[in-house]
């Protein structure tokens, strides 16, 4: 499956008021709040990540492999790239055939993560070791108007990924840690807005 993938993240202080928002906007609960794993794979040199693409292994209810790269002109107001996700049926088996291809894990991030949708929309809001996330997946003028309806300022908007938001935090806090993971964050109290998130 080939698809455009644009959307936007805000960071979230209080992530109940907003799921409260999100409801009284009329959106839809497409998938109760669930548990991921995510690995993202790059060659030794980062080739990947130097170009801005992504392969990722996630698994939640479902295994997904999923490999992103960048549109050939870059949006300034959106992040916006070529998506290309498959299921798989077996997790290890997937990380094998990656890992033979010549890739390396380079990030391991967990979250949990509660999907709704909204005219076609989807709002997702994630709870990550560092903090709370919304995300809104949709067309450019749908992110605005759903941005608007949540009383969210566009202007605050992240295009960054998680690996991106990692790397912020990690630069902030001078912490030498290469995994996203709740075990990694638990005695440290992060706080988003004293780092450089984009």
């Amino acid at each position: 499956m080939q698809n455009e993938e644009i959307e936007v993240k805000f960071v979230l202080d209080d992530l109940a008021a907003m799921r409260q928002c999100v409801v009284d906007m009329g959106a839809v609960l497409k998938t109760p709040r669930t548990y991921e794993n995510n690995i993202t794979y790059d060659t030794a040199e980062g080739r990947l990540r130097q170009g801005g693409r992504l392969l990722r292994l996630r698994r939640d209810r479902r295994n997904v492999l999923t490999y992103k790269e960048p549109l050939p002109r870059e949006d300034a107001d959106f992040k916006v790239r070529q998506e290309f996700e498959v299921e798989v049926s077996d997790f290890a088996q997937a990380q094998s055939i990656v890992e033979r291809l010549g890739f390396e894990a380079s990030m391991r991030y967990e979250k949990y993560r509660e999907t709704f949708t909204c005219e076609g929309a989807e709002i997702v809001l994630d709870e990550l070791p560092v903090g709370n996330f919304m995300e809104i997946e949709a067309t450019r003028e749908q992110i605005r108007a759903i941005t608007a309806a949540l009383g969210l300022d566009f202007a605050d908007r992240l295009r960054g990924s998680y690996g991106d938001i990692l790397e912020a935090v990690c630069a902030a806090y001078a912490l030498p840690l290469s995994d996203m993971t709740f075990d990694n964050f638990r005695h440290l109290t992060i706080d988003l807005h004293a780092c450089r998130l984009t």
